[in-house]
């Protein structure tokens, strides 16, 4: 008889109390918003629970890409439990790198004591995404280059991947700013090509249209685990 998979989640950390068999999960997510891909997960945990049936039980996990290229395995035995009730683990995965935006998935099949295994179900593990696009009211624009006191202009760096060359892009809603020496304008088309290959900055691109009308003392908007970027406001 197949295993029940009773539950799934994924969070920032999470363990089991051994003595009272509860669980404590912390920062559930299932959406995982960067402006710049790839970036490390530092700490994660998923939680498991399944149907027990009195034995020992043991999975395999399977960590799927959003092109179904296979990112990794993992066992995990669940010690017999009373029949009916459910057993749960709990697994801490440590610096998990997402490469690419989109959908990250968990193939599940039981590990069979005889040997093979026994499908089970796919789960999402979690969506990574840009940031949404910021829509500006009628004027807020024209409000906003006003002031002194807000940020209407970004440079940032950005290291591709595997590489040394660091660029230097500006991001302004005045289109008069000047570009300081060094600084190219951000791509219009959110692309840049080198060796060949193309980078979509388009979460890079968002991240800092977010920033534009905050007062320059406050800390960036939205915080993310990759290297590549850095930016300076004006």
């Amino acid at each position: 008889m197949a295993i029940k998979l009773k539950y799934f989640l994924a969070g920032e950390a999470g363990g089991l109390n051994k003595q009272t068999g509860r669980i404590d999960m912390h920062g559930i997510f299932d959406v995982l918003t960067s402006p710049i891909f790839p970036i490390v997960i530092p700490n994660m945990a998923i939680l498991i629970g399944i149907e027990a049936n009195g034995k020992e039980q043991t999975l395999e996990l399977r960590l799927n890409s959003p092109k179904d290229e296979l990112l990794g395995k993992i066992q995990v035995t669940f010690p017999p439990t009373y029949p009916g009730l459910t057993a749960k683990q709990t697994l801490k995965l440590e610096k998990l790198p997402v490469i690419l935006k989109g959908k990250y998935t968990v193939d599940i099949l039981e590990v069979k004591a005889k040997g093979g295994y026994q499908f089970i179900a796919t789960e999402d593990l979690f969506t990574a995404v840009f940031p949404p696009k910021r829509e500006f009211a009628e004027g807020e624009i024209e409000e906003i280059l006003k002031r002194d006191d807000v940020i209407k202009t970004v440079v940032t760096d950005y290291k591709v991947p595997d590489h040394d060359e660091v660029f230097k892009f500006q991001l302004s809603l005045d289109p008069n700013e000047e570009l300081p020496e060094g600084v190219q304008p951000f791509p219009e088309d959110d692309k840049l090509v080198v060796d060949e290959k193309e980078y979509d900055l388009t979460g890079i691109r968002r991240n800092i249209e977010w920033m534009f009308g905050r007062k320059k003392q406050q800390p960036k908007p939205e915080e993310n685990n990759s290297e590549n970027t850095n930016e300076t406001v004006n």
